[in-house]
């Protein structure tokens, strides 16, 4: 992959050591069961115009106008989900240079986020349930830092130094930390 990607944000003589892209099996499996819970309740929506305050009211004229309300709804989410789906991976890539961590990715336009190693304090990878049963032998790395991070999962913070639906997390985790021993080592 060219180095040019990052070439926006590349300082004066950095240079791009490796590029990583998120795995795209794990990343549609992912996006599509989100897209998938956020819409099913939508379906749900046409069953009580089966009812009324007597009970059973039989399928009727306000049943067939919510469901087909409800699959236009669905159809469009699902065609929003593909289209911000593809952008999203079309644009998203991992890097890390002699100095820092890079992320770029975006769904419009494109963002970078970096991270100095000299800021790294924490990483942590996390292998899913999803990751196992995709077998791709995927997870994602978080890096965190003072100012940002690494919360659970459930916290209303989002850690932005995130290499999602990566492959072999655990090695690519190993070969950055062995990078940045070797170069503490050297300076």
């Amino acid at each position: 992959m060219p180095d040019n990607i990052f070439a926006d944000i590349l300082e004066k003589d950095e240079k791009v050591l490796k590029i990583w892209r998120p795995n795209a099996t794990k990343f549609w499996c992912f996006w599509s069961l989100i897209w998938f819970w956020s819409l099913v309740w939508f379906a749900l929506i046409p069953i009580p115009m089966l009812f009324n305050e007597n009970g059973w009211r039989g399928v009727n004229t306000g049943f067939w106008i919510a469901l087909g309300v409800c699959i236009g709804v669905i159809v469009f989410g699902i065609l929003i989900g593909w289209i911000t789906g593809a952008l999203w991976l079309n644009k998203r890539h991992y890097a890390y240079t002699e100095t820092r961590i890079l992320v770029r990715g975006g769904i419009i336009g494109v963002d970078y986020k970096s991270l100095e190693f000299k800021s790294l304090t924490a990483t942590v990878v996390r292998v899913s349930l999803l990751d196992k049963l995709v077998r791709k032998n995927t997870g994602s790395i978080r890096f965190g830092s003072a100012a940002s991070p690494v919360l659970s999962l459930w916290s209303s913070h989002s850690n932005q130094y995130v290499f999602d639906h990566i492959e072999k997390p655990y090695d690519t985790l190993r070969e950055i930390k062995e990078y940045m021993n070797d170069h503490k080592e050297k300076t």
